[in-house]
């Protein structure tokens, strides 16, 4: 299956099932997608991961503009645009990896507090 086609499905899918829901629970939306995409396009899990991911990139990009230069990012630095104030900024990959982490452990205590109650 073409790479646009399959995008395209994903941010059909998201756009359809965001308002459910799902919206709040981003984790579970993706992975509805994903096998939404295995099973109705027959793509292997690792695409559809993929297809999922970037499709939920161009959503939510879509309502601010802010997008990645691809002109100046490289494999280890990424830069952002924000067209409404101009600014340009540069995340390492080391920085990426951080807030990555970060995230995760966050996720984890929300779970757990969630959990005992």
């Amino acid at each position: 299956m073409a790479h646009d086609t399959l995008h395209r499905a994903a941010v059909a899918y998201l756009l359809a099932h965001q308002g459910q829901h799902l919206s709040c629970d981003r984790p579970l939306l993706v992975n509805r997608c994903i096998e939404h995409l295995q099973h109705d396009h027959a793509t292997t899990r690792v695409v559809a991961e993929v297809a999922a991911l970037q499709a939920l990139g161009d959503l939510a990009s879509r309502a601010t503009g802010v997008h990645v230069d691809l002109d100046k990012t490289t494999s280890y630095a990424v830069f952002l645009v924000d067209p409404a104030s101009g600014k340009r900024v540069c995340f390492t990959a080391t920085d990426l990896l951080r807030l990555s982490r970060d995230h995760d452990f966050h996720a984890s205590l929300a779970a757990r507090r969630a959990a005992s109650h």
